[in-house]
C-alpha cells in the first residue's frame, strides 16, 4: 500500500524533541506521527517505506518515495525531514537487546541549522542518491556484521561531508572513490580513516582552497586530480 508523506509543523517537532529528550521509550505514538494537529500531509506516494538494508537502500527508497515533489523546496524542509526520522526512528535508532535505545545527538533525527544537514540520518542518503545516484553507495555502505546499519555514517562521509560543496560535487566524489575505495572489494583502502596527509579530511581542506581559484564542481577527475599536491595517491 503506497505510503502518506507528511511534514511535521512546529507543534509535531517540539513534540518529537520532547519524546527524545525523554529517552524515546518505547515505540514513538502513532498520534504523533498520523494526526493532523502535529503534522501536514504533503503527498500520496506511489511507493512504500519499508525495511532498509542499509543506507544506500535508504537513499534510493526515499528517493523514490519523494520523487513527486520538488527536490529543491523539500531538500530544506525541516518538518518533512523531522518527521520521516520519527516515521523511521525503529530503524534509525532502534531498540537493542536490552531493552533500550541508543540516542545520539538529537540533530542527527530534527533537522537542525544548515552547518549540521550532513549529519542528518534520513536526509543525507536521500541527498546523495538523488545527486549521485550508484556513484555514492561507497559513502553509504554499512558493514556486514553491522546490527543497525541506518543508525550512523561512516568516518569518511563525516570528514566529506563536513563541508556542503564537497559531497554536492561529482568530481570530489569521484576522486574519493578513486583514492579510497578499492574498486575489486568496494571497501575502503588502508588510511583512509587517517586523519593526516592524504587523507579526506584534508581533500576536503585542499578542495575548500582550490574552489577559490578553479571551479571544480564539474571538472573532469583527472584535471582535478592533477591539481592536487603530492600527499594524496594518484590512482588508475
Amino acid at each position: 500500500m503506497p505510503d502518506v508523506v507528511r511534514a511535521f509543523n512546529e507543534k509535531g517537532i517540539a513534540a518529537f524533541s520532547k519524546w527524545l529528550d525523554a529517552g524515546a521509550g518505547g515505540t514513538i505514538p502513532p498520534d504523533l506521527i498520523e494526526d493532523d494537529q502535529f503534522s501536514e500531509m504533503l503527498c500520496k506516494s506511489q511507493s512504500t517505506i519499508t525495511q532498509y538494508r542499509d543506507r544506500h537502500e535508504l537513499g534510493c527508497g526515499l528517493v523514490e518515495l519523494l520523487k513527486d515533489l520538488d527536490s529543491r523546496e523539500i531538500s530544506y524542509n525541516r518538518g518533512l525531514w523531522t518527521w520521516l526520522a520519527a516515521r523511521l526512528f525503529d530503524q534509525i535508532c532502534p531498540i537493542n537487546t536490552d531493552g533500550a535505545r541508543v540516542l545520539r545527538r538529537t540533530y542527527v533525527y530534527v533537522l537542525s541549522n544548515a552547518r549540521l544537514y550532513y549529519r542528518h540520518l534520513v536526509r543525507t542518503p536521500w541527498f546523495l542518491v538523488s545527486r549521485h545516484g550508484d556513484a555514492c553507495r561507497f559513502l553509504l555502505a554499512a558493514s556486514t556484521d553491522d546490527r543497525a546499519p541506518l543508525s550512523r555514517q561512516s568516518y569518511l562521509l563525516d570528514q566529506l561531508a563536513a563541508r556542503q560543496f564537497v559531497i554536492s560535487s561529482p568530481t570530489l566524489i569521484s576522486a574519493a572513490t578513486r583514492m579510497y575505495i578499492d574498486t575489486r572489494s568496494g571497501k575502503l583502502r588502508r588510511g583512509a580513516g587517517a586523519k593526516g596527509k592524504g587523507s579526506p579530511r584534508r581533500l576536503a581542506l585542499i578542495a575548500n582552497q582550490l574552489l577559490l581559484t578553479y571551479d571544480i564542481h564539474d571538472m573532469p577527475l583527472d584535471s582535478f586530480m592533477k591539481l592536487l599536491p603530492d600527499e594524496f595517491p594518484r590512482r588508475g
